[in-house]
């Protein structure tokens, strides 16, 4: 009997986001180690994965925000990886550097490419530059989006509005995608719940899309109730003062991807009241923690019918106090209702995320497979 073909399908992902530093980089580098289950071959290549001083030739911080950086990587060491790997399908998650190049190079060799379209540029160039540089930075954007759908048999987005972005910018076979949670969010043991509604928690950038403004002013209306704040970004020397001056504020810096697990498992419920957020990974790993989940009517997790009946939604006319409040007051029972269909929601989610993937990458790689 002839081997199925997925577990032939070798695929290389070429990302400019830092494995498991932010939703994008967590996102790949989750996914990679999950395919390890159902595939021949999975790699990430993007900074992070190997010592900067062999991978890339330069860095320097994005325009807006200087906590973060652009890294350029040695071409002939992301060529060497391609030709080891002979993958049958490149994913481009990122119009970046790394992306860039790890395009030319799949179109070079006739390597059929899915992109990813996770970040919705234009918002953010609104939030960040001037009406001239935000106008300038989402014709550029949207021209690259453009060369990469063109070329790409599938892009893919995990929210609606992300499909709908992606179309616009002229993806013609364009598919939502889930978003995998990583293995040890699933795995056990799971905090306790707390009697008593006492913490919540943040963990993320600490940007101006983010609302970190709104969760400083929740923290200090609510003085009963202990704010834990992770991450780093263009706010943090906002969310410092605050926490010296604030006693329910607690700010424990960035933490890599086991420290947020404890900052999860530490609160009683995550926050997520972004004004820009194409899907929330944060929020789906706190579900599959058996954590409560608040987050703003723009997130995208709200867009999987699965999901969004495990977390709380904010109002339109709702204010973060206001939501928090409303939550806080919920009895024991209810709350541990519904930490518990989050956490199955999100185990479901994953196994048919997976299954979504798996089907995607046989049916790009089928026709130059024949």
């Amino acid at each position: 009997m002839a081997e199925p073909i997925e577990k032939r399908l070798r695929v290389l992902f070429i990302s400019d986001a830092i494995a498991s530093r932010n939703g994008v980089g967590s996102y790949y580098a989750d996914l990679v180690d999950h395919l390890a289950d159902y595939i021949d071959h999975a790699e990430l290549l993007s900074p992070g994965t190997e010592p900067e001083d062999y991978a890339h030739e330069l860095t320097f911080p994005l325009p807006g925000d200087p906590t973060q950086r652009l890294y350029l990587p040695k071409v002939t060491w992301i060529w060497q990886r391609i030709k080891a790997v002979c993958p049958d399908v490149i994913v481009i998650p990122t119009p970046g550097p790394y992306g860039l190049a790890g395009f030319a190079m799949a179109r070079y060799l006739g390597i059929p490419l899915c992109a990813g379209y996770h970040t919705q540029y234009d918002k953010l160039t609104d939030i960040y530059w001037t009406s001239v540089l935000s106008g300038f930075s989402r014709f550029y954007m949207k021209s690259l989006n453009r060369v990469l759908f063109r070329f790409s048999a599938v892009v893919v987005g995990n929210s609606g509005e992300m499909i709908a972005g992606a179309r616009a910018d002229g993806a013609e076979n364009a598919e939502m995608i889930g978003t995998p949670a990583a293995r040890h969010f699933l795995a056990p043991p799971f905090a306790p719940m707390s009697s008593k509604f006492a913490s919540v928690c943040y963990a993320g950038r600490l940007a101006l899309e983010k609302n970190i403004r709104d969760i400083l002013e929740a923290a200090r209306r609510l003085p009963h109730i202990r704010f834990i704040i992770a991450g780093d970004g263009p706010l943090r020397a906002e969310v410092e003062k605050m926490a010296d001056t604030v006693p329910n504020i607690e700010y424990v810096g960035w933490v890599s991807r086991d420290g947020v697990k404890q900052v999860i498992d530490s609160a009683e419920m995550l926050l997520l009241p972004s004004k820009v957020e194409a899907f929330g990974t944060i929020a789906l790993e706190a579900m599959a923690r058996r954590r409560l989940v608040l987050v703003s009517e723009n997130c995208g997790i709200l867009n999987w019918p699965d999901l969004a009946p495990g977390v709380y939604a904010m109002a339109p006319d709702e204010d973060l106090f206001d939501a928090i409040s409303r939550i806080s007051r919920k009895s024991l029972s209810e709350r541990l209702e519904k930490a518990e269909i989050a956490h199955q929601a999100a185990a479901a989610f994953n196994r048919q995320t997976m299954r979504q993937w798996v089907d995607l990458f046989a049916h790009i790689a089928e026709p130059a497979r024949q």
